[in-house]
């Protein structure tokens, strides 16, 4: 029992030594540390120069809009062929509807009992004008409500390779183009067989925002 009194003791003391030892190493690491940075001054911050991402005018957005709209008409003027797949005879009349338009509002087209609220002269365009311009008419037609649009393409007796071109290829385009519902040869009195009625798609958001301003009113 007493040598282990004793050894316990020794043990005890040690450990207090090596302690204190540890905590004078560490004291006189940071005085020597304090020492060695008393002379060195802090970093200062540079100065920062904040930016500011000069923001469009009214004008730029607006061109910058246009610019967007028109290389979309573009890309979807592009998928309409050039080449005339079935020719239409100048004096014959043309006609298409989207499956579900009723016979009797079909009819009423064809008759010219909707008064067309826009129309388009495609006369003296070349082709790749055309195509483009029936793209965007219809584009706008739909944006701004128009419900039922004329599209004048003559009857074209002489163009070229074939009379009835630009008829042909009215007949072609318009079933391939979006929010175009049904279509017919025109009334006499809007341009017989050198025209074509368009019936357009509802647009909407239009007539919920018209709806609004008659609500305000």
């Amino acid at each position: 029992m007493l040598h282990s009194d004793v050894q316990f003791a020794v043990n005890e003391r040690r450990s207090f030594f090596m302690a204190e030892s540890n905590s004078n190493d560490k004291n006189d690491e940071l005085a020597l540390f304090q020492e060695l940075m008393q002379d060195v001054k802090p970093l200062t911050k540079p100065d920062t120069v904040a930016v500011e991402r000069s923001a469009l005018s009214a004008e730029q957005q607006a061109a910058r809009r246009a610019a967007a709209m028109a290389e979309a008409e573009a890309e979807e003027a592009a998928a309409l062929s050039e080449q005339v797949r079935d020719w239409i005879l100048p004096n014959d009349p043309i006609e298409w509807r989207l499956d579900g338009i009723q016979d009797g509002v079909f009819r009423q087209l064809k008759r010219g009992q909707y008064e067309p609220q826009a129309t388009l002269n495609l006369n003296n365009m070349r082709v790749s004008e055309a195509r483009v311009e029936i793209t965007r008419f219809i584009k706008d037609c739909y944006r701004t409500g128009v419900r039922t649009a004329l599209v004048i393409h003559g009857i074209g007796l002489k163009s070229q390779p074939r009379p009835g071109l630009l008829k042909s290829l009215v007949n072609q385009w318009l079933p391939d183009i979006e929010n175009v519902l049904a279509f017919h040869t025109a009334q006499k009195y809007h341009g017989g067989m050198g025209a074509t009625y368009v019936m357009i798609r509802k647009n909407q958001s239009v007539k919920l925002a018209t709806k609004e301003q008659n609500r305000k009113r």
